[in-house]
């Protein structure tokens, strides 16, 4: 006997602040968000990117999200934990395997995943090999003047 998930119903208007509408529904390839901290921009680009990801998965196909931030020493309190309430938030974190060293959260049935790097330490990153990647996650310049205006 197979038991099936109850389908529960998620407004993404509730949860996504309305300041970042057009970061939500941009197809843009590039996006730069610009916000302080607790303006709702890491958890907007992190539901984004889980149901970026939940679009292919539930099409069988296996592809990866990476995420760099600029200290590895902060990966887990930050993008890695913001992936986890995207995927709590969206109800469909029982999909996935979570991992802390490599920090990695993997799909079960597809073998797709999100992965986590710090750029502090570029040689750590010249040997990873990730392919079928659908997005990078920049994470960086919080407290600093943004790159382009």
């Amino acid at each position: 006997m197979t038991l099936l998930k109850q389908q529960k119903q998620i407004r993404i208007s509730e949860i996504v602040q309305p300041h970042f509408k057009k970061l939500w529904n941009t197809k843009c390839p590039y996006i730069i968000a610009l916000g302080g901290r607790g303006s709702f921009k890491s958890s907007t680009i992190s539901l984004k990117l889980v149901r970026k990801m939940k679009s292919f998965t539930s099409r069988g196909l296996k592809v990866n999200v990476v995420s760099f931030r600029e200290n590895q020493a902060y990966l887990r309190d930050s993008v890695y934990a913001q992936i986890v309430w995207a995927l709590n938030m969206l109800d469909i974190a029982d999909e996935y395997e979570f991992h802390t060293s490599p920090l990695r959260i993997l799909h079960r049935r597809t073998g797709s995943g999100f992965y986590f790097y710090g750029v502090n330490d570029p040689q750590k990153l010249k040997s990873n090999t990730i392919g079928h990647v659908i997005a990078l996650w920049f994470n960086f310049r919080s407290h600093k003047t943004p790159l382009i205006r």
